[in-house]
């Protein structure tokens, strides 16, 4: 006799608590790898100068870690990237709900920890285009670089000597890539 897997759907791992960085995976719980401080440190500086140029356009909302997006249904996917990025537009009078958000980021940075399994990237990457996010950008404290992906695009890899523009998504926001680590 054959047994069916129970999945997890999203409203149920929504109402569970966990005591390190967790994700809903086709219906089943993962064990993200736990950050370190350079991680923290990158996620700050990355966060500090979008922060400073959302103050001047207003365009959208910026979260960051500990926070959950729903990219799969049947069985259900929650991620929760490190910082995720929603225009206005796409939110109730510009402002985040409750609870696992179901409206699709139009940016989502995930930076990179020495345990992260790197073979998970590039599928976290696919997953995340695939469910409508417009940009993916995966930072690499180790390394020092940023990859920008976009569907249907070749990902462009920036280095420490390059300065990090965004498409229309953030019209205007540049930044030169060396800032995002100059505390690590």
């Amino acid at each position: 006799m054959t047994v069916a897997q129970q999945f997890i759907t999203a409203e149920q791992f929504a109402q569970m608590t966990f005591d390190r960085p967790t994700e809903l995976v086709r219906g089943e719980i993962v064990e993200c790898a736990v950050p370190y401080s350079p991680h923290g440190a990158v996620i700050f500086a990355i966060n500090a100068y979008l922060g400073m140029w959302n103050l001047t356009t207003k365009l959208g909302v910026f979260v960051t870690s500990d926070s959950w997006i729903l990219t799969e249904r049947d069985p259900d996917t929650v991620r929760g990237p490190d910082i995720f990025y929603i225009r206005n537009e796409k939110l109730a009078n510009g402002k985040v709900p409750p609870g696992i958000l179901t409206v699709q980021p139009d940016l989502a940075i995930e930076v990179l920890s020495p345990s992260d399994r790197r073979r998970d990237v590039p599928d976290k990457v696919s997953e995340y285009l695939r469910g409508g996010i417009v940009e993916v950008w995966v930072v690499d404290p180790d390394k020092r670089t940023v990859e920008v992906h976009r569907a249907d695009q070749t990902p462009e890899r920036l280095t420490t000597t390059d300065t990090l523009t965004s498409s229309e998504l953030l019209p205007g926001f540049s930044c030169p890539v060396p800032e995002f680590f100059a505390n690590i």
